[in-house]
């Protein structure tokens, strides 16, 4: 039996990270943080490795969020650090060089529903379910909730889930936005699969500078988000992979066009 904070399984060119913690529904602990930091670090660094999912060990849960038994334990400052963290984590996860995929297969609260917000791509079995319940113990989202749900979803549909505490169905969560599919939920994997493979297919470069244009739109005025993706367009314009797909391009156009003219002779 693996006893790992968190598993790691490759299938092709998806690596799958899967946090096991079951028996405590996968609430988050330090040495689980870290574990999942460095099961990132693993991916990234591993050239066969395209695309990262992340998901949670036994029947219910993806995850918890923080372990609430260890964070009444913490003082100020602690409860600092420990925000710090986590928000350190999951933004390393939301900058990702490689896509991510939230491939939620139970429910995902607190710190977990941060967790899927910071992937790329979520996508939910039909028994998932998200929430943010910190408002019922009077405390608040910290491993960047408020933001991540303010990009993911919109200021209204963020405030809906953050100060009302309450849970949704993903059924109910269809409209709101953060929700790339929602599938049966003996079809999780599969179709967590299949996706990963539609997306390792592109250049990885050209993935990464596409990502990075992406994420910050959210955070510039248009015009300085035109003036980074002009630039990241150049950067990966001299790229190896840029031209080799642009050079297909032409050829391909010159192959069509000697057909037609041989035809029409």
């Amino acid at each position: 039996m693996n006893t790992s904070p968190v598993i790691a399984e490759q299938h092709g060119a998806l690596r799958l990270l899967t946090l096991n913690r079951a028996d405590k529904l996968n609430a988050f602990t330090p040495e689980m943080l870290a574990a999942l930091e460095a099961g990132l670090d693993d991916a990234l660094a591993d050239d066969a490795t395209r695309v990262i999912a992340i998901t949670g060990s036994g029947p219910k849960a993806f995850a918890a969020g923080n372990d609430i038994e260890r964070l009444v334990t913490l003082d100020s400052a602690g409860a600092y650090r420990d925000m710090v963290a986590g928000q350190r984590a999951l933004l390393r996860l939301h900058e990702s060089a490689k896509p991510t995929i939230a491939m939620v297969n139970g429910f995902a609260l607190g710190g977990g529903f941060e967790l899927a917000l910071a992937c790329d791509f979520v996508i939910a079995s039909t028994k998932a379910s998200f929430g943010f319940p910190e408002i019922t113990l009077n405390t608040m989202p910290g491993w960047g909730g408020t933001q991540l749900a303010v990009a993911k979803m919109g200021l209204a549909c963020a405030k809906r889930f953050v100060l009302s505490g309450r849970r949704h169905t993903a059924q109910e969560c269809a409209s709101f936005g953060f929700l790339h599919e929602i599938v049966e939920h003996d079809a999780l994997f599969d179709t967590v699969r299949e996706f990963a493979e539609t997306l390792a297919v592109y250049d990885p470069f050209a993935m990464e500078m596409a990502k990075r244009a992406l994420n910050r739109a959210n955070e510039m005025p248009l015009s300085a988000g035109l003036d980074f993706e002009a630039a990241q367009y150049a950067v990966n314009f001299t790229s190896e992979g840029a031209r080799a797909g642009l050079r297909q391009f032409m050829e391909k156009r010159l192959a069509r066009r000697a057909s037609t003219v041989t035809v029409t002779e």
